[in-house]
């Protein structure tokens, strides 16, 4: 790396820092944030809080980061600056490590993931790329030191779609000693040491997640998954990396993967490990969970990673003087190239938001509103409860859930409680506290209030509203707020109770 190309990648980062700053500052917390900020903080001690996230489907390592950094440091925002952090090391890595040129660097940092969403929204999904891209700068000096099983044991915990990474990792490793034989005993005893690593990662992975209490989230296509579904799961285009570029056209991304995959054919190591890794996401997005842009992004993360290895000699060869071996990879290059400049297009979303005044969530709107003298101590309920979880970042009033007629602050998302709400439910649940407590109920309406029939509004919860029941309610109750829109679905009319 020359020096004039280290001053145009320092450049580049400080470009990307300043933009960084820009949405971290703007950025307003949604459900899935606070959610995991309640839940690290939850307990009288850690081991309380690790019983709390049992079952939540998440590793624990987020929640151990966040309940630390919050013990050290007792205040709100170590949430933004733990994803931030998190999000400038991933970048910082490729900025100064990635044995790209210029350009593909800026189409990484200046991408929808790179400068968005592993950096400002504060997931555990940015944990995954600063491990891959460790992994990938690292990699010469751990591949044979039980670093590298260390460091794949830490991913299998970041979230649950980097355990297939993992795996694919171990996978590179394993088919990149197969193609460079002969390897020395030695080398063999550390990857089975390192297997072992990934296989203990794992397991404290499936010990924190299982058996999860949010059976409510889990796909119904899991009771279809057989030989028969297997195939079409591959092809299917809504179930999995449609986030990564579908609105331009619905197969590109899986075309622009396919060729991505491609790129790598005279890395035996590295196209054996995309293709597990595609097929391994794939099939949990189609029959477990359904995916997000996030959870998509992590296997573009994991393709930049094979390409920094291979790029640094990893992933063994295939001398194949076939012409046709060089256009493909040709080919599969450009691909790849294409694939990371839609996400950098797609990070022109994020930037006409905050240019027009969009607000990512409402929720810091109701919590500056419920500062208001004659709300300070209101109950807050909504419909669906989890809609309610951003709120405790930002006031602290109680929270009623409605379903699970109970206070809290995290939901489980199960099918026990009241699937079935009507809008009569909702003011006589009001009526009760307000009896009870004397206290004001605030009501949060994401869909405004209107007659209509039974209406999924979260996994399989519905909910009724009839003329006469909304006759009642606007009888009984005032409206004081209007907070919309939003770029998420967090956006209110807010009711009290009593009018």
């Amino acid at each position: 790396m020359t020096a004039q190309d280290r001053r145009l990648r320092f450049i580049l980062l400080l470009a990307w820092i300043a933009l960084a700053v820009w949405f971290c500052v703007n950025h307003v917390f949604w459900r899935d944030e606070v959610r995991a900020f309640s839940l690290a903080l939850s307990g009288s001690n850690p081991l309380e809080m690790l019983g709390n996230v049992h079952g939540e489907g998440h590793p624990a390592l987020w929640y151990i980061i966040l309940r630390g950094l919050h013990d050290i440091f007792p205040y709100r925002e170590v949430l933004p600056i733990a994803a931030a952090l998190l999000g400038f090391a991933a970048m910082a890595l490729v900025a100064f490590k990635a044995p790209f040129r210029p350009l593909v660097v800026a189409l990484i940092l200046f991408s929808l993931y790179g400068a968005f969403e592993f950096v400002a929204v504060a997931r555990n999904y940015g944990m995954s790329a600063v491990v891959m891209f460790a992994i990938a700068a690292l990699y010469p000096r751990v591949k044979n030191s039980l670093w590298l099983g260390l460091l794949i044991a830490i991913l299998t915990n970041t979230n649950v779609p980097s355990g297939f990474l993992a795996a694919s990792f171990l996978l590179f490793r394993f088919v990149e000693m197969v193609a460079t034989r002969p390897v020395e005993k030695r080398d063999w005893l550390i990857f089975v040491g390192n297997a072992l690593l990934a296989a203990l990662g794992a397991y404290l992975c499936f010990r924190t997640i299982y058996p999860t209490f949010n059976d409510g989230a889990v796909s119904n296509r899991l009771g279809i998954f057989g030989p028969a579904t297997l195939i079409p799961a591959i092809f299917e285009l809504k179930s999995g990396f449609s986030g990564l570029g579908s609105i331009l056209w619905p197969p590109l991304p899986l075309l622009l993967i396919g060729l991505s995959c491609l790129g790598l054919i005279r890395k035996p190591a590295a196209l054996c490990a995309s293709i597990a890794g595609f097929i391994g996401f794939k099939y949990f997005f189609y029959f477990v969970y359904p995916s997000s842009y996030r959870h998509e992004a992590l296997y573009l993360c994991f393709l930049i990673a094979l390409y920094w290895m291979s790029a640094e000699g990893a992933g063994g060869s295939w001398s194949s003087k076939n012409p046709w071996v060089d256009r493909a990879r040709i080919a599969g290059e450009y691909g790849f190239v294409a694939l990371l400049a839609l996400q950098t297009l797609q990070l022109m979303g994020p930037v006409s938001v905050e240019f027009g005044g969009l607000k990512y969530s409402r929720s810091a709107d109701v919590g500056k509103l419920l500062q208001r003298p004659d709300l300070r101590n209101a109950i807050v309920m909504g419909d669906p409860d989890p809609f309610l979880e951003a709120l405790p970042y930002y006031a602290d009033n109680p929270l009623w859930f409605l379903r699970e007629r109970k206070f809290g602050k995290v939901v489980r998302l199960n099918r026990e409680g009241r699937q079935d709400l009507r809008l009569a439910d909702v003011l006589a649940d009001a009526e009760l506290l307000h009896r009870q407590t004397g206290r004001p109920i605030v009501f949060l309406a994401p869909l405004p209030l209107k007659p209509r029939p039974a209406k999924k509004v979260m996994y399989e919860s519905t909910t009724t509203v009839t003329p006469e029941d909304l006759e009642r309610f606007k009888a009984q109750t005032r409206l004081i707020a209007t907070f919309r829109p939003a770029v998420t679905d967090e956006a209110y009319d807010v009711y009290v109770y009593p009018r």
